[in-house]
């Protein structure tokens, strides 16, 4: 009966257990594609809570663009993501649905993207990678939204504008479906190809499939 229908019977679901009944909404995509948008505009619709690019916040905080980036700070931004969006599900603001702006996945595609000819020091590859594995297996995702490159490109003043150029948001959009096809493939999956309005509307139904509200 819960199982069925976990926010109808929410305020009888102990606290520890909660994160087990919380349906995992992830939007993931390149930059620039609506993403924070729509996730504020689904997390508003259904009273969810949203757990936004912890990247942005960071970069903000130390002044620092996508292309200023070191090995050091990614793994500041695998942990920082994960732990926001855990704090988020266990919060009491957790009504039975959580939806987040990006993962540790794009997080590795960005770290692949920028730091795959870079000098990293003592921080190597590979115990990035363990780390991301590490806390990819932790999260655990009920439906995916991937948005499509089809919007413009806008400046944030963060953002590395050598990306702007449509064969290369292509090509990492690319490289980040191949990744989810490696490593997130059981999940459930909606391409949004549409404009805003489009896309919008079909979240919201890939989301009541899988998320009754109350």
């Amino acid at each position: 009966m819960i199982r069925e229908n976990s926010s109808k019977y929410w305020k009888y679901i102990a606290q520890p257990f909660r994160r087990q009944f919380t349906k995992k909404v992830l939007i993931m995509g390149s930059a620039s594609n609506g993403k924070t948008t729509l996730a504020k505009d689904l997390a508003r619709y259904y009273d969810a809570p949203v757990s936004l690019e912890y990247a942005r916040e960071y970069q903000i905080k130390n002044n620092v663009r996508d292309d200023e980036l070191t090995p050091k700070d990614y793994y500041y931004l695998l942990l920082g993501q994960y732990d926001q969006t855990s704090k988020l599900i266990d919060s009491n603001a957790n009504r039975g649905l959580v939806i987040a702006d990006t993962n540790s996945l794009v997080t590795k595609g960005y770290y692949d993207y920028y730091m795959e000819t870079e000098d990293q020091g003592d921080l190597s590859g590979e115990t990035f990678d363990n780390l991301f594995v590490s806390i990819l297996a932790k999260e655990k995702w009920d439906l995916i939204l991937f948005v499509q490159p089809v919007g413009s490109y806008v400046n944030d003043g963060f953002r590395d504008m050598t990306m702007a150029e449509d064969h290369i948001r292509h090509s990492f959009s690319q490289h980040l479906d191949q990744m989810r096809e490696r490593y997130l493939t059981t999940i459930p999956l909606v391409y949004l190809a549409e404009d805003y309005l489009g896309n919008y509307e079909a979240a919201k139904v890939a989301i009541d499939a899988i998320y009754q509200a109350d």
